[in-house]
């Protein structure tokens, strides 16, 4: 699970802010909260916030870390990695620090980061919590790697300065379990930029392997479909079978049957279908793992195209402990405020991005939130409140300042 992402001089976000995930001492909603030995942790956040507030940027900040960790130097001409448009503050030369604090599988809790200016590695480290005190792992500067717990790897103290210790080491040893334990982490994370055709086409393929592969699957996918699409009766491939797509060049056509009038079945392309319907068909698969594997997913703009009741559905797949019995965790972006209400979430859940007039991005949680106007300086937002009112008028900021626009009729 995550607990706390804390990032640093990336693109927007000059400051160094944090989404913590770990749970407040809030009574409300105590079963949207994850309770285990190690602590009680949010399975929800959801991030509010103007166009350009710095939402996506918050996202976006995790899959850049990400991405450096589980891509090699050697690889990175043929990784997706984008080095443009990250440093939006580096006239300050001042590095990137990205760090994330962890519960991985093996049940203990770490914290990993690095700091980086223009591809070169700054500093590395990785700590593991014993008795609520952090010991360290390993720590560096620059190519000098020290503090080495394991003597194993003393040998590697010197690496190449745009290679991250973690992304060298956890695969020299995969029997070193603190290494590993991070690693896995981090390659079972996983960030949606669902706008992306290229990554639609990615999904599209692998959902479609799955349903010729895995029959289970195919039931439970058709399953879920139709909770909110009822007209759906069956999906079929073509080709169908993983034998045939090998001499079809890997090319697979999904299609989708239909009830149409006097119970006639009607075989349609699934291009044809809603883009919601769309959206929902690629999503299963990683709602899927997240919640059986208690994995950490972020989507950005998860509600764009989806009814707001549709949305309330897979929050509540998250917050549900029957339906979430890996404590999967979603991390999303949105615009919906129909759902911005106490009654689907803990005021610990609900997150802010808002830009200053120098265009440096923030965020901060409702709970966490002090109110100015004058009934209520100076104290918190109380659990009875109407969220969605209260924040489209403005009470907690990070919503657009609109002006007029005036249109210049005249004859040029």
């Amino acid at each position: 699970m995550l607990i706390r992402f804390s990032f640093k001089n990336f693109k927007s976000f000059k400051n160094e802010n944090c989404l913590d995930m770990e749970a407040t001492s809030l009574k409300e909603h105590e079963y949207n909260v994850a309770k285990i030995d190690n602590g009680e942790y949010l399975k929800v956040s959801a991030i509010y916030g103007a166009n350009a507030s710095g939402k996506t940027n918050v996202l976006q900040a995790f899959d850049y870390m990400k991405k450096r960790i589980l891509v090699s130097d050697d690889s990175k001409k043929n990784s997706p990695i984008d080095e443009e448009n990250v440093y939006s503050f580096m006239i300050n030369n001042d590095p990137i620090a990205l760090e994330v604090e962890i519960l991985a599988k093996n049940n203990k809790i770490y914290k990993y980061g690095f700091e980086l200016v223009k591809d070169n590695i700054i500093s590395e480290w990785l700590y593991e919590k014993r008795v609520n005190k952090f010991y360290s792992i390993f720590e560096r500067e620059k190519n000098n790697v020290k503090n080495i717990r394991n003597n194993k790897i003393t040998m590697l103290a010197n690496i190449d300065e745009r290679t991250l210790f973690l992304n060298i080491y956890s695969k020299i040893d995969r029997n070193n379990e603190d290494f590993s334990s991070v690693y896995d982490w981090f390659v079972n994370s996983t960030y949606l930029d669902l706008g992306n055709p290229n990554f639609e086409r990615f999904i599209n393929n692998r959902v479609s392997l799955k349903i010729l592969s895995d029959e289970n699957y195919k039931k439970e996918l058709l399953k879920f479909i139709k909770t909110f699409d009822s007209g759906i009766e069956e999906i079929k491939t073509t080709p169908d079978s993983i034998e045939a797509v090998k001499s079809n060049n890997g090319i697979i056509d999904i299609e989708v049957i239909h009830k149409g009038e006097n119970g006639e079945l009607k075989v349609l392309p699934f291009y044809l279908e809603s883009n919601g319907t769309r959206k929902m068909f690629h999503l299963f698969d990683f709602f899927m793992d997240a919640l059986k594997n208690g994995m950490v997913l972020f989507v950005d703009e998860l509600d764009a195209k989806l009814h707001p009741l549709l949305t309330r559905y897979i929050i509540n797949l998250f917050h549900n402990s029957d339906t979430n019995k890996g404590n999967g965790q979603l991390i999303y972006s949105t615009h919906d405020t129909v759902n911005l209400n106490k009654e689907t979430f803990r005021r610990d859940e609900i997150w802010f991005a808002e830009k200053d007039k120098d265009g440096i991005s923030e965020i901060y949680a409702l709970s966490d939130y002090i109110l100015e106007d004058d009934k209520n300086a100076g104290k918190k937002v109380r659990n009875d409140a109407t969220y969605n009112k209260d924040y489209l008028t403005g009470r907690y900021g990070a919503i657009p300042v609109l002006e007029e626009f005036e249109i210049d009729y005249e004859k040029q």
